[in-house]
């Protein structure tokens, strides 16, 4: 049960700092009349599933590299320890973030993301 508890609090400490930090993050203007017709054309679409992919890193490799790869191989990425992943929504980057782990799942703490029409732009 304390086990439990530990993972209730982790993810209570977690949810609390995302609140703290949405309340930083500047509210975006409000919404033009032409803006507002195309949130109501957008309605429709927004049950439409979407890919949602995490770049850790990338590297480049031979295909005799490749060949030789096995059971407890590894594959040094470029990316840097420290560097933000890419958050990408069907193969379009819209945000940066920074890798987070709560127990035995991982997350993406967003630290850059691209203004809310630009997204829907890239997405579409």
């Amino acid at each position: 049960m304390e086990e439990k508890d530990d993972i209730m609090d982790i993810w209570s400490a977690a949810l609390k700092e995302q609140e703290e930090a949405s309340k930083q993050v500047p509210q975006e203007e409000e919404v033009k009349p032409a803006e507002a017709d195309l949130t109501d054309k957008l309605k429709k679409f927004l049950d439409i599933p979407l890919q949602v992919e995490v770049i850790v890193g990338s590297t480049v490799m031979t295909l005799g590299e490749l060949l030789y790869l096995d059971v407890g191989s590894i594959v040094e990425l470029e990316q840097h320890v420290e560097a933000p992943v890419e958050i990408r929504v069907n193969g379009k980057l819209v945000a940066k973030g920074e890798i987070v782990i709560v127990e035995d799942k991982f997350g993406v703490r967003i630290i850059d993301i691209i203004g809310r029409a630009e997204r829907i732009k890239k997405v579409i």
